[in-house]
Order: structure tokens, then C-alpha cells, then sequence
């Protein structure tokens, strides 16, 4: 039995109906949420692909001195205005980097597979059409699940313990952690957040059409970020690793250049 042409063609969906979907014309109102949720996961997503390059040079000013690290930590603890450093300035803006995380990870789960058979059939799909940017989605997918386990362990201490952001202190931490937990977290964080950076900037036509060369330059500054860093841990994991040997693991660092000595 055929259907009749009258009725088959007795409806032409408008060009609203089209983009939004037939079954939308009779609801009474679309809900703004996804959209609300949407622009908080790649706000969330910018603060903190942005943020990593300011930790990147923070942490590796250990790789010049560790008096140039001290002195930076205490510009970030507030001491070049209320005169010492004020370690409730570490705790709110560790925490405000939490925040983020936690935002942007409860915002970006809507659209992680719910199955291993979902996974398998994004990976096939990736495979399939060897699209980049897909590619690179699954990889920040990927980097995503490591950086569940990784990162709430980083920055637990440094809420919990806020006054042991030092040179010497922060050189154990990461002596304790390992350098395989160490650079497993590094390369994660770096991958998520410079693949991040390149997808916020394409989905809000930042760049206007030059995804090619964004590609390009955040292949590049993705490994520079990875070296780079990977240089900076072994210097912690050395420096932690001589002072837990020397019996000095709770000895905190004295500065012989302290900028803001009257």
C-alpha cells in the first residue's frame, strides 16, 4: 500500500523547521540550557588553556633559581602589598582554578560516550573518515579521563596546604609523586588544554578560517610546552629527591636574594 501524494506532501516544512527541526513547531518554548552550558564549558575551557601558560612560567623560573621562584610566590601571595606573604591569596586563587576545572569537567560530560560501545564507535568513526579535527577531539577526550584521576591529587595539596608552595616543599611533592605520574599529568594537560585553545577559537570563528595554521602552531606549542616541562619536573624530582636523601624534607627554602627585605 503507497501512500497518497496528498497526504505525503500535505505539509512543506518551512526553512525555520528545517534548521530546528519539524517537531519543534508545536513547543511551546526551546530550552536555553544547552546553550548557557555550552558557552560556561569553553569559558571555563579559555581561563584555564590560558592559565596553563602562566603556571608554565611560573614553575619553570626553578630552572633559573630557586631564590626566582620564592620571590614569585611571594607576588602571588600578595607581599609586595600587605608587606608578608599572605597565604589565603594561594588558597582563593588555587581555588577559583578548581572551580574551573570542576565547571568545565561537569559541562564537557554531556558529551562523553555513556558506553564502551559509544567509544568504539567514535574511534571507528575517527578512523574511518581520518579527519583531524576529529582526531584531535578524541584525544582530548582521551587526556580528559587521565586528567579526572591526575589533577584533583595536584591541586588537593595546594588546598590543603597552601604555605607549602615553596622551593624546597614543592621539589619533594613531586619527588614523592614520581616523575611517571609526573609526566603522564604533564602530557595530558598540556595535549587537553592546547587542543582546548584550538577548538574554542574554531567553534567561536576566532581565527576565521586560518584552522590550518592554529594546527600548525599548536602542534608546536603543545611539544615546546611538553619539553619544557618535562625540564622543569626533573628539576623539582632532583631537587626533592637530594633533600629527602639529605634528611631535609620539611626544611623550608631561605632565600639569599629576597626582593622585598627592608
Amino acid at each position: 500500500m503507497t501512500t497518497p501524494e496528498q497526504i505525503k506532501f500535505a505539509h512543506t516544512p518551512a526553512g525555520d523547521e528545517v534548521i530546528a527541526g519539524v517537531t519543534l513547531k508545536d513547543a511551546k518554548r526551546a530550552s536555553k540550557w544547552p546553550a548557557y552550558v555550552d558557552v560556561a564549558q569553553s569559558v571555563t575551557g579559555a581561563i584555564l588553556g590560558l592559565f596553563l601558560f602562566c603556571h608554565m612560567a611560573f614553575t619553570s623560573s626553578i630552572q633559573v633559581s630557586k631564590d626566582l621562584f620564592w620571590n614569585l610566590i611571594q607576588v602571588s601571595g600578595g607581599t609586595p602589598v600587605f608587606g608578608e606573604e599572605q597565604v589565603w591569596l594561594h588558597f582563593v586563587f588555587v581555588g577559583f582554578i578548581t572551580l574551573c576545572v570542576i565547571i568545565h569537567a561537569l559541562c564537557a560530560l554531556r558529551r562523553f560516550p555513556t558506553s564502551y560501545k559509544q567509544y568504539r564507535d567514535i574511534r571507528a568513526h575517527v578512523k574511518f573518515v581520518h579527519h583531524t579535527d576529529s582526531t584531535l577531539w578524541l584525544i582530548q577526550l582521551i587526556t580528559a579521563v587521565i586528567l579526572t584521576g591526575t589533577v584533583f591529587p595536584h591541586v588537593m595539596g595546594m588546598l590543603t596546604s597552601p604555605h607549602d608552595i615553596d622551593p624546597n616543599l614543592s621539589s619533594v611533592h613531586t619527588y614523592h609523586m614520581g616523575m611517571i605520574w609526573t609526566l603522564i599529568f604533564l602530557v595530558a594537560t598540556e595535549l587537553h588544554g592546547m587542543i582546548g585553545l584550538y577548538r574554542v577559537a574554531v567553534k567561536w570563528d576566532v581565527i576565521k578560517g586560518r584552522a590550518h595554521g592554529l594546527r600548525k602552531a599548536m602542534v608546536i606549542i603543545s611539544l615546546a610546552m611538553i619539553a619544557c616541562g618535562s625540564l622543569t619536573a626533573w628539576t623539582y624530582y632532583s631537587n626533592g629527591k637530594e633533600l629527602v636523601e639529605n634528611g631535609q624534607a620539611a626544611t623550608r627554602y631561605v632565600p639569599t636574594q629576597n626582593w622585598f627585605a627592608k
